[in-house]
């Protein structure tokens, strides 16, 4: 299950998650079929400290923008609709409840879409030995 938090509760804690964010932006240009890259609005990501994506989509045109969270067999994991008259929005997505694996996030409106891979993976902890005199 995927929790989205609001921008108030940034410094929830968490479970130990490392999430990394994959910008394939090579395998997108060199894929002819690629999605058209939209004019009416941007998108940033990031990875807090946490371990939650942070996610920000700034709209220069009212136009409603989709954004889903996707697995590697397209199953829609989370799926939320921005209004055209919200031009600016921030989404916080707590992924520790799902699996270590390859997802896809996409943000898209009638025009184009923005597509990023999302990597999860856990660490596994390891123990410290120092020496002291």
């Amino acid at each position: 299950m995927i929790h989205l938090f609001s921008q108030a509760s940034l410094l929830a804690s968490s479970k130990s998650l490392v999430s990394g964010l994959l910008f394939s932006a090579s395998a997108l240009l060199a894929n002819p079929e690629a999605p058209k890259k939209p004019t009416s609005f941007d998108a940033s990501m990031y990875v807090t400290q946490q371990g939650k994506i942070r996610l920000a989509v700034e709209k220069v045109a009212p136009t409603p923008v989709y954004v889903q969270l996707l697995d590697e067999k397209k199953n829609v994991l989370f799926s939320q609709y921005v209004a055209k008259k919200d031009l600016k929005t921030a989404m916080l997505f707590d992924v520790s409840g799902i699996q270590d694996g390859l997802y896809t996030l996409e943000i898209k409106s009638g025009e184009g879409s923005i597509i990023r891979q999302v990597s999860l993976t856990t660490e596994t902890q390891k123990r410290a030995i120092n020496f002291s005199k």
